[in-house]
């Protein structure tokens, strides 16, 4: 049983040094500047606008604040950047005028659409060696392996002597070697 687990651990660690499998991973999530002028802040943003994604009538900074767990003055900060890049747009409420409604913009839902195309063509060419069946057990397979990966403690993976201290991962030891 062990060899079999030394098997799948090297299978996993050639796939995560498979550049293009890495590449599309990392592009899945990530809409960069080709689309749509966004600037720095990347992963802020791109959660708020998947958020006013699917949230068609728009949302209040407030309901913003609280579905993404973060600060009031954050929100307005990456709105208005959003603003800024034509991706989102502020409405006054037509219930409540004290109330601005934010909501993706037509070049919002537009840059969407793309990124969702992409997504699609990238994970059809990376799939297709797959049969339904195989891809419905990967992902179960999968899920299973992410549910039992939340009890592993990376400090048990580090050489004796590093990694127990109090500014854990900054330590001698966690240089580029590790990640």
């Amino acid at each position: 049983m062990a060899d079999l687990n030394h098997e799948l651990f090297d299978s996993f660690g050639k796939l995560m040094q498979n550049r293009a499998f890495m590449m599309a991973v990392m592009h899945q999530r990530d809409l960069g500047d080709r689309h749509g002028g966004m600037m720095g802040g990347g992963r802020g943003q791109m959660r708020l606008l998947q958020l006013l994604s699917q949230s068609p009538a728009g949302l209040t900074n407030a309901e913003i604040a609280e579905l993404l767990d973060i600060r009031p003055s954050s929100v307005s900060a990456t709105i208005s950047r959003l603003v800024d890049a034509g991706l989102v747009e502020r409405l006054p409420s037509e219930t409540d005028k004290r109330v601005v409604i934010v909501r993706l913009s037509a070049a919002g839902r537009e840059m969407f659409e793309q990124h969702a195309d992409r997504v699609d063509d990238l994970t059809t060419k990376l799939f297709s060696g797959l049969s339904d069946d195989e891809k419905t057990t990967l992902e179960k397979l999968l899920a299973k392996l992410s549910t039992s990966m939340t009890d592993l403690d990376l400090r048990d993976f580090m050489p004796r002597g590093h990694g127990h201290g109090m500014d854990f991962p900054h330590q001698p030891g966690w240089g580029r070697r590790w990640f």
